[in-house]
């Protein structure tokens, strides 16, 4: 209920910055057709956010977009990013997309920031994840490991007393051998039980072109690049949060201790060469915002001793989007669109990948934490279902439902999703049942052709997810 009720106050507070302009400036076809932008412009967003993970976000962002004629979408795209979260979540960037650089026919992309997650997710490794029982762990109602007591429970008196058998046993006994750690006790020292510090600065760099100009290799373009990160990794186990009466228990990376565990104990480097092949016959003016056309990539990711990092890994990933305009007659009379998209993902992660790297999904374009979050199945939290094996397919239905003049030019596209896919830990232990599903809606704001805001929701069948971000996710 509160997500729903954030979202729609996220809504209304846009939209009373944005709606004014249709005072003035009616949607339809009493507009003439909207000039292409020229010159240099400038996009300053607020970023505000709310999640169960992060808590509520904010920030700002700030576009730096020079469009000239015969570059599509752009000649240059910069932006700058401040961004932070009440639960410690932290993401700031400095960005740079140039076509053709400095006179060079490649396209440019450089970016350069820190990110941290207060509280990462860890879940383990599986397609089979019992999300209620983890959900009762993290909410104090079910005790594991050294929360665990010898004597049977007998009966909850409050959130803070909880008598066990020993009370009618051995009446005798000092009282506090006839407790068991109570409801808030085991709050306290477990609810952070699938959590972790995570703090990485990082610097990537790509470049590509198409391959030829015309004929019937022109859709095809290439990519080469590099991605630099150092992590560093802290356990809540013994810390005792702020409001908390009794400290943290060893959470799950404790206990597994998967690859990757050493970086609790100083800093690791996860330093990567990418290459990448794509078809891509979007039409180029519409890049970001596309209606029609084929963008598919196959990415490979390679990390070892020879790229200066400490673990050694190889990463797969196939993509396959498509976008088709079905616009009606009577839709199209009215100058909308309605445009289906759709997305197939698979990834395969070879050797020793760290635990907090194995579910990071890295396509030509996007990126993602694991099958959930805003990137995978948008129902469940980042990271639920991580595997060396992980498929999605995420499916759009995008209706520009009207537009108006102001602020350089909006357009209010509402949207409709439904995603599916699992993981699995090889190829020979992947089948088309068993798939985790969410579903839901949103709101898109197109702003002058090439910067998009999304705010959208949706729910699985235990867990929901809340976003506001940038771009389509595909």
């Amino acid at each position: 209920m509160l997500r729903n009720i954030i979202t729609t106050i996220s809504i209304v507070a846009l939209s009373t910055v944005f709606l004014p302009g249709a005072l003035f400036a009616q949607d339809g076809a009493d507009q003439p057709a909207k000039a292409d932008p020229e010159g240099l412009k400038f996009t300053g967003l607020p970023l505000i956010n709310f999640s169960t993970d992060d808590g509520v976000g904010m920030g700002v962002r700030v576009y730096g977009t020079y469009y000239e004629k015969d570059y599509a979408p752009f000649k240059y795209q910069a932006y700058g990013q401040y961004y932070r979260t009440t639960k410690g979540y932290e993401y700031h960037e400095a960005s740079l997309d140039a076509l053709k650089f400095l006179g060079s026919p490649f396209r440019i992309r450089i970016n350069a920031g820190l990110e941290r997650y207060l509280n990462a997710q860890y879940y383990g490794y599986s397609n089979y994840q019992d999300i209620q029982r983890q959900n009762r762990i993290k909410k104090g109602e079910m005790p594991i490991n050294e929360s665990v007591s010898g004597v049977p429970t007998l009966y909850e008196v409050s959130d803070d007393i909880t008598l066990n058998k020993s009370a009618i046993d051995y009446p005798g006994l000092p009282v506090e051998q006839k407790l068991n750690p109570s409801k808030k006790q085991l709050r306290d020292r477990q609810d952070k039980f699938y959590n972790y510090d995570s703090i990485k600065p990082f610097f990537t760099a790509t470049t590509e072109d198409w391959v030829a100009k015309d004929g019937i290799f022109k859709n095809v373009k290439w990519l080469v690049g590099l991605r630099l990160q150092r992590y560093r990794v802290q356990s809540y186990a013994g810390d005792k949060e702020s409001g908390n009466a009794w400290e943290n228990n060893q959470t799950l990376i404790d206990i597994d201790k998967p690859t990757g565990y050493d970086a609790t104990e100083g800093r690791r480097f996860v330093n990567s060469i990418r290459l990448g092949i794509a078809y891509d016959s979007r039409p180029r003016v519409r890049e970001l915002n596309p209606n029609d056309g084929i963008f598919t990539d196959l990415h490979y990711e390679g990390v070892g001793k020879g790229t200066g990092s400490h673990y050694t890994f190889d990463r797969y990933t196939a993509t396959w989007r498509q976008y088709f305009d079905i616009t009606p007659s009577f839709l199209k009379d009215a100058e909308r669109e309605l445009v289906f998209a759709y997305r197939l993902l698979g990834q395969y992660t070879i050797g020793d990948a760290p635990f907090f790297e194995m579910g990071r999904i890295y396509t030509m374009r996007e990126s993602a934490l694991g099958l959930g979050g805003n990137g995978g199945i948008r129902g469940y939290p980042a990271n639920q279902f991580v595997d060396r094996m992980m498929t999605v397919f995420n499916t759009e239905l995008r209706l520009t439902s009207f537009r108006v003049s102001a602020l350089g030019g909006i357009d209010f596209v509402l949207l409709g999703y439904y995603d599916f896919g699992r993981v699995a830990h090889s190829w020979a232990e992947w089948q088309a049942r068993d798939m985790h599903r969410a579903a839901g809606g949103g709101l898109r704001l197109v702003w002058q052709k090439n910067t998009i805001i999304n705010i959208s929701s949706g729910k699985s069948k235990y867990e929901s997810n809340t976003n506001f971000s940038f771009n389509h996710m595909f």
